[in-house]
């Protein structure tokens, strides 16, 4: 795995600290112990010799942590993997509020994962007499990423073996969303080191809530390349109840109005356009699928927004700072927006402030919806839709860009600026949606395309990342994805900021 760029570790050490700036009253959790008031103790992130270091400190204890990436993010709280000086595996941080958010109870502690462990053991002797298992772990070893989300195993009767991964109930939302791609790694590695066993397949235990999004994404994987199993686990009843893969894959999606959004804008650009001047020009502006309000956006960051319908109310500053619009401030508003332009481009003299270092992806969107034929020139310029809203039963996923290629082939596109393990899997979700629609012509009845004739084909399904910031397993589990998804792995240069430019496109057929 490659080694972060200066830029990644930065971008990684801002959104910690915006994060911690977000809480009311921030601690520092380890092990289930709480280390830190961080509204008491003394703490700062630094990037030193390529590394982030955290530390916190009091009167009565010290701790320095090298941070290697973001392990989840939800509620109130956020987790990090971790490493102690001179330690070759990596752990948990987790940086949270004081009082837990209400219903957000997590069982995510040594203890009750090796009860879990234990139990899943259990299980399976009984299950599935006369087969072995071993390597049975949770252990965290960030050079295979290996997660101690995850009891893994492998069972073996003669020269027959398969993987296993089980998943205990009250881990994070980022564990279940996850468990697909870390036991797909682990069946690969696995099968690497197997010489004179054949490691037919993976067997997933899992949750009921972790069960759906897991078998919708397993129904689309390469039924040639492993067998697939998966189970709902009851750890209570110590029962695991097959699920049946062909029941799912079919993601049954709504889509707002686009005319909503584009009546919402039309309705505010001229106030707008007096408002800012010459500014006006340079700021994006962007309807939210509800219609409850237009955020005005520069280079992807949000930095005003317009509420109402008849009497708009108008807020500006960043999220967590805004201040109204009122009749004696309208010099200040402007002047605001000017100097937002100014600090947030390429080249900025002040790299340092938060409105360059913040939403540096949707900075990336705002690029390519300014010219799409720079990821792909056989995408269509006039058809280009960013955030688009798809919900899925109580589920709200956004596309990050919704576009098609000039002879209507529709396209999804996923961005990431940083290594992520679950880019494929996140980039299929949007692909189920989006073929979902498509089969049932709800596209151009909601007001997207008009006057393309849409293909019948499957979508296209671009993933976008920096060449050297996809994950070390992203191709490894390309290749266990069904292959009648063509997939476009994208690779862009570091300085997207001054000019994006495609070190690399490379393509998955039909067939491939």
């Amino acid at each position: 795995m490659p080694a972060p760029d200066l830029d990644t570790l930065q971008s990684l050490r801002n959104d910690i600290e915006a994060f911690v700036k977000s809480l009311r009253h921030p601690i520092v959790v380890e092990n289930e112990e709480e280390l830190f008031d961080l509204t008491a103790a003394r703490w700062k992130l630094s990037v030193e010799f390529g590394k982030l270091l955290f530390e916190a400190w009091n009167d009565a204890r010290s701790i320095g942590r090298r941070v290697e990436e973001v392990a989840y993010r939800d509620r109130g709280r956020m987790g990090l993997f971790v490493r102690k000086a001179g330690a070759r595996e990596t752990h948990t941080l987790e940086l949270r509020e004081l009082e837990p958010i209400k219903g957000d109870a997590r069982a995510s502690n040594p203890a009750s994962r090796i009860r879990a462990r234990r139990d899943l053991v259990s299980l399976l002797e009984r299950e599935y007499q006369g087969w072995k298992f071993e390597r049975v772990s949770n252990r965290s070893d960030r050079e295979f990423s290996f997660s101690t989300w995850y009891t893994r195993g492998v069972a073996r009767q003669g020269r027959s073996a398969w993987a296993f991964l089980g998943l205990a109930e009250g881990e994070t939302p980022a564990a279940a969303d996850g468990i697909l791609a870390h036991g797909l790694i682990w069946l690969d590695w696995l099968r690497g080191r197997s010489a004179r066993t054949t490691v037919s397949g993976l067997k997933l235990f899992l949750p009921r809530e972790a069960v759906e999004l897991t078998a919708h994404r397993a129904a689309y994987l390469n039924r040639r390349a492993l067998h697939l199993e998966v189970y709902e686990w009851d750890v209570r009843r110590s029962t695991a109840a097959p699920v049946e893969l062909k029941d799912f894959g079919n993601v049954a999606t709504s889509l707002p109005l686009r005319r909503q959004s584009e009546a919402l804008i039309e309705r505010h650009r001229d106030t707008l356009r007096e408002l800012l001047g010459e500014a006006f020009d340079d700021v994006d502006l962007a309807a939210d699928s509800s219609g409850d309000f237009l955020s005005l956006r520069v280079r992807g960051l949000e930095i005003a927004r317009v509420e109402g319908q008849i009497s708009p109310r108008i807020s500006f500053g960043l999220e967590g700072s805004r201040r109204r619009l009122e009749g004696n401030n309208a010099t200040e508003f402007r002047a605001f927006v000017e100097r937002v332009l100014e600090i947030r481009r390429a080249k900025s003299a002040k790299p340092e402030r938060d409105f360059y270092r913040l939403q540096s992806e949707r900075w990336l969107e705002s690029l390519l919806l300014g010219d799409i034929t720079k990821l792909d020139p056989s995408l269509a310029p006039e058809f280009v839709y960013p955030q688009v809203p798809a919900f899925a039963g109580g589920d709200r996923g956004v596309i990050d860009i919704l576009t098609a290629t000039r002879d209507g082939r529709l396209a999804v596109i996923e961005l990431k600026l940083d290594e992520h393990i679950n880019l494929p899997m996140q980039g299929l979700d949007y692909w189920l949606r989006v073929k979902w629609l498509a089969e049932r012509r709800q596209f151009h009845e909601r007001g997207y395309f008009p006057g393309l004739e849409l293909s019948p084909q499957p979508p296209r399904l671009y993933l976008v990342s920096p060449a050297f910031r996809f994950h070390s397993s992203t191709d490894l589990m390309l290749r266990y994805l069904d292959p009648s998804i063509e997939i476009i792995k994208v690779g862009l240069n570091a300085q997207w900021r001054e000019q994006i430019q495609v070190l690399f496109r490379r393509e998955r057929r039909h067939g491939a």
